[in-house]
């Protein structure tokens, strides 16, 4: 049997070229580099280097072996990380979502109809969470387009509109009927980073707004109810209470059509059997729902 170290430390000197480097690159010393390397050759039973004064290079069986090497370190990952990834599956759902809200309103309606599961949550692009979905480390996600893969199955799970909230002294706060977009340009806007496609929009209609990012939702709160600075603002937000200090500001409407968006909860076709009363209920979200398999 051939331990793994061996293999990694060949693999090393393979790529790095001289013992030096390879034992630096492990961070070991170089003579305990020349007996690992002795010890492979006898496990194997064949020489693998060309041994010359103050030089050693890997022979035609030591350029064999680092390529198996290779082969069976990068299968060794691959087992790990799919065993592990079975593992989680088996104790975790995970739903990975476009934008935030989607975030908060299923998790716990999963948590309700799957109590001995665990139900992490994720905001990335879309491509992102259907490349997670195809590799089985997403088992939801949230979309704000329909899906276009052959092997899923989705129901809209709910809409959201984008509005902002600017200062009444603000000229833009007269336009009650909306504004564009791109009417915002040179604003500084307050914005939670953590918004997913919402951010890409923004940035693509309006690129000259210049945004005063926070990562912390507790401290981008704060700056929200101490200043006056525009913000954006959600219709499902909207439905929140408010603090009543509050500073006021103008709710206007925006007028692209990409502000207001539909979601759609999608999984595969596979999975769909485990999640069909998670699909059912979220289908009441949604007075547009497509039937449902």
């Amino acid at each position: 049997m051939i331990e793994t170290y061996l293999l990694e430390q060949l693999l090393a000197f393979s790529k790095a070229g001289t013992l030096s480097a390879a034992a630096e690159s492990l961070y070991i010393s170089q003579p305990a580099l020349s007996r690992s390397m002795k010890k492979l050759e006898d496990v194997l039973g064949v020489p693998l280097f060309v041994r010359q004064k103050n030089r050693i290079t890997l022979n035609e069986n030591g350029e064999e072996a680092a390529k198996y090497a290779e082969r069976i370190l990068t299968q060794e990952e691959e087992m790990i990380r799919q065993l592990r990834m079975l593992e989680k599956r088996n104790h975790t759902i995970a739903l990975g979502s476009c934008a935030p809200v989607p975030n908060y309103i299923l998790p716990p309606i999963l948590s309700r109809l799957y109590p001995e599961m665990t139900i992490s949550q994720s905001i990335s692009d879309e491509e992102k969470l259907v490349s997670g979905l195809k590799d089985g480390s997403l088992q939801l996600i949230v979309l704000h387009q329909k899906p276009v893969e052959d092997n899923v199955v989705y129901v809209p799970c709910g809409t959201e509109k984008l509005f902002i909230c600017l200062p009444p002294d603000n000229p833009l706060s007269k336009k009650t009927e909306g504004v564009y977009l791109s009417e915002l340009d040179g604003l500084n806007i307050l914005l939670y980073s953590q918004i997913g496609f919402w951010y890409d929009l923004c940035r693509e209609k309006s690129p000259g707004i210049r945004f005063l990012k926070q990562n912390d939702w507790e401290s981008f709160g704060q700056l929200v109810d101490a200043s006056t600075l525009p913000v954006f603002g959600s219709d499902y937000f909207f439905r929140l209470p408010m603090p009543e200090n509050a500073p006021k500001r103008v709710v206007i409407p925006l007028l692209d059509e990409e502000t207001f968006v539909t979601y759609y909860l999608t999984c595969l076709q596979s999975s769909y059997a485990r999640f069909k009363p998670f699909f059912r209920e979220v289908e009441g979200l949604s007075v547009d729902a497509p039937p449902l398999p």
